[in-house]
């Protein structure tokens, strides 16, 4: 089927798609989502269609699999929660990620706590926030591991003392 075949049939048939859509959700957005979900699954597997009169059933077919997808979707979602009790931030966004934003400003407020004691601090810290390893951090500046392990504790110190921060984030 190609595209100009496709969407005839759509054009035809989408007044009907969309009544049988609302007959699984019950709601006219979802029942529109869901017909424009399907729709874009069929039209990208257009290929796979022959007969352009068998357009209603083989839509059908595609639109009532993606319902239950997204029924069953819905409902391992809820799942999640009761297990895991209920949180918006779970709910919205699966694969959240933090905001380093106020690490950012953190580390700029701990640098410069750093240069305030001297500049070996600073070195010492400034590897340390890079992510280098504490036996990377001494091999680069030619002092011993207890040393770098001093300097970064001494400056944590001191900044806590001074500082109030948060160092982990809330609800952790």
């Amino acid at each position: 089927m190609d595209k100009a075949q496709f969407s005839n049939a759509y054009v035809t048939h989408y007044s009907y798609l969309i009544r049988m859509a609302n007959r699984y959700t019950k709601d006219r957005d979802d029942a529109q989502d869901l017909v424009q979900n399907a729709v874009l699954s069929a039209y990208l597997h257009r290929n796979d269609l022959e007969q352009e009169d068998q357009f209603l059933p083989w839509m059908q077919r595609i639109l009532y699999r993606e319902y239950l997808n997204q029924y069953r979707k819905a409902k391992r979602r809820k799942n999640l929660l009761s297990i895991n009790g209920s949180s918006d931030a779970f709910f919205y966004n699966v694969s959240r990620a933090d905001n380093l934003g106020y690490w950012e400003l953190v580390k700029r407020d701990i640098q410069r706590y750093a240069r305030t004691i001297g500049k070996k601090s600073y070195q010492t810290f400034q590897l340390f926030a890079d992510g280098h390893s504490y036996e990377d951090i001494s091999r680069a500046l030619n002092v011993a591991m207890g040393t770098v392990k001093s300097r970064i504790n001494y400056l944590r110190q001191g900044f806590k003392a001074n500082y109030s921060y948060l160092f982990s984030p809330p609800g952790r």
